[in-house]
Parts: structure tokens; sequence; C-alpha cells
């Protein structure tokens, strides 16, 4: 299986836009647009995907939407998941997984400093090994052991400027 850790796109900053709450804060217009374009560059590269989990908080969903559109996951096969919220649980978030067999490729769209640790401790079995994501940035993993744990290999991991270029080309 592959695994598309994917960072939320540019968001609002907290404020009277959204009622001053961390997770009601929506991509803003141009952060919208570069995702879209990111999205572009993960369907030039050939990213198929079976499934996208997603934290519930706004920005999260609205980014799995986009890269959904683009990609052409029906919205039926996005799914939200506590465990991707800010300090949600790597342990549960891995069960969720193993009931999604046979998918193939999966993306988790998510937030830093978690998905980074995640990336670690897939790929190092350490969390405290996290990989650095920009907003909108991807990054690919293939899994080869689910049981104990989730084990894997960083295939790629892009910037979100990367993506859009590669959607360009």
């Amino acid at each position: 299986m592959n695994l598309y850790l994917l960072r939320h796109g540019i968001a609002h900053p907290l404020g009277r836009k959204n009622d001053f709450t961390d997770e009601s804060r929506t991509l803003t217009s141009p952060g919208r647009d570069r995702m879209r374009e990111a999205a572009k560059g993960m369907r030039r590269l050939g990213i198929r995907l079976d499934l996208i989990v997603t934290s519930p908080l706004a920005r999260a969903l609205e980014t799995a939407q986009i890269v959904g559109e683009v990609v052409g996951v029906e919205d039926q096969m996005i799914e939200l998941s506590a465990n991707l919220a800010p300090g949600g649980s790597f342990d549960a978030l891995f069960t969720e997984l193993k009931q999604h067999k046979p998918a193939e490729a999966v993306a988790l769209v998510g937030h830093q400093p978690d998905l980074g640790s995640l990336a670690g401790r897939i790929i190092a079995g350490d969390s405290s090994l996290a990989l650095p994501l920009k907003k909108g940035g991807v990054c690919c993993i293939n899994i080869v052991e689910t049981v104990p744990a989730f084990r894997g290999n960083l295939v790629w991991l892009l910037t979100p400027k990367q993506l859009r270029l590669i959607g360009k080309g």
C-alpha cells in the first residue's frame, strides 16, 4: 500500500471570519487555488487514490475535497478521522487503516507537526524523527508491514511548489 501524507493548504488565520476557532478555519482563496494546482501535480504523477482519510478540521476537509475532485476520488471515498486532528492517536489511526483492505493507495490529510511525526514513526519507528511538510506538501510512503505496526519506506517528499510545477508541465 502507498500512503500519501498531505498537509492541508494555506488557511485563514484565527479571527472574526472563522469565529475565533481553530476547527472552523478554512482555506484562503489563494490557498484553494494553490492546492488545486498541487493536486494537478499529483494527478500528473499518476496518483490514483482508493481512499482519502482526513482530519475533521475545516481546512483539512476542504483540502481533501479539492484533491479528491482533481484526482478523481468520489465524495463517499473521503472519510473523516478524529485521529488525524491535532493530537490524534497514531495507533487508533493504524487500526482504522487496517479495516480498509484492499486499499492500495490512501491519502491522509492532516496537520503539522503530527503528520511529520507520523511519517517518522512509519519510516524510522520513531515519531521524534519528523519530516517537514509544508502547507500543501505531500510525501509518499510505501507500506511494507502492518503488523505489529505500520512500517514503510519513504518514496518521495515534494513541496507544494514542486507539485505545482509538475502540474503545469
